[in-house]
């Protein structure tokens, strides 16, 4: 019995035509680019025409109609990441107070971690920008950023942004770098009438790390033992967090200013709380994880008036 294999012609077997495609598919993945369908894809949609994709809302549509945008097509960018291992600085052999090493009780940020996760959210905004350049969008707005991580795969996140690449009436910007913002259709009218615009999307991101010990036996170690008999803050946790936040909001500031911005508007923000192992059931280990993601305007004109809102009085009994 013959098993059924992936690819065309005889056998199952791929032409030599479509293994290269495929190894040539695969090289632009690897560099952060798109894949060949994704790019074939968008050339069909800016030569062919057709209906338009979008996720905007009615209102939303209507908004940007107002301002005199219009959808050109839903984008994407992702990027699946192995975090691999992660050194904790802890000894999870050791179990108790044997397995410390050092910095694994003070609260510190976890560089392999962090380093991932702004590596996997520059490679999937990549791959969105690379399809709004492609259509000739003069940016893409409503951008939500997804982070999915799964029992089954350990190790691993996915990393997605979403979002709607749209033009001017009458302008192609072919080949021409793309705005990338949060802001909703609403919002991008009401930023435009500010005599603002969006520059691009920034986020500032980082995981700290930190242990605390159960049971109240080390109590005088740094404030980092806790007592199983009453309501208490975790303070070495506490501490991650709050070094989690501060970093990250650090990070989106510096970016905002490496693009000479005025400011950060349309946040959004993504915690979660990893454990890792001590080798102890008295020993608890946690990563407090902090991404944000923000767009970065700049002043661009004078502010228009905006319509003073009208009052309705229905006339229904």
């Amino acid at each position: 019995m013959r098993f059924f294999r992936g690819g065309g012609g005889s056998g199952g077997a791929q032409s030599p035509e479509d293994q290269a495609r495929a190894e040539r598919s695969r090289a632009m993945v690897e560099a952060g680019g798109i894949p060949l369908n994704a790019q074939e894809r968008i050339q069909r949609q800016t030569t062919e025409g057709g209906a338009y994709t979008s996720d905007l809302s009615v209102d939303e549509l209507a908004a940007l109609r107002a301002v005199g945008y219009r959808p050109l097509a839903m984008v994407l960018g992702s990027s699946l990441y192995q975090m691999g291992w992660i050194y904790t600085g802890w000894n999870s052999m050791g179990g108790g107070l044997g397995g410390l090493n050092y910095g694994g009780v003070e609260p510190q940020e976890n560089g392999s971690l962090t380093a991932s996760l702004l590596d996997a959210r520059a490679r999937a905004i990549n791959r969105l920008t690379l399809e709004a350049q492609g259509l000739g969008a003069e940016g893409v707005v409503g951008v939500r950023l997804k982070i999915n991580r799964w029992e089954w795969a350990s190790g691993m996140a996915e990393f997605t942004v979403i979002g709607t690449a749209v033009t001017r009436d009458g302008e192609s910007h072919k080949g021409g770098q793309p705005f990338t913002s949060t802001l909703s259709g609403q919002d991008m009218a009401k930023l435009l009438s500010t005599g603002h615009r969006p520059l691009r999307l920034v986020m500032g991101a980082s995981a700290y790390q930190a242990v605390a010990f159960f049971g109240g036996g080390f109590g005088r170690m740094g404030g980092i033992g806790v007592s199983s008999w009453s309501n208490q803050e975790v303070t070495s946790y506490t501490l991650a967090l709050t070094r989690a936040q501060d970093m990250a909001r650090r990070r989106l500031a510096q970016e905002a200013a490496q693009v000479s911005a005025a400011g950060v508007v349309g946040v959004e923000i993504e915690s979660h709380i990893l454990e890792f192992p001590t080798g102890s059931e008295s020993v608890g280990g946690r990563i407090a994880e902090w991404v944000i993601l923000g767009t970065a305007v700049s002043t661009a004109g004078e502010a228009t008036r905006m319509a003073a809102p009208k009052m309705v009085i229905p006339l229904r009994p």
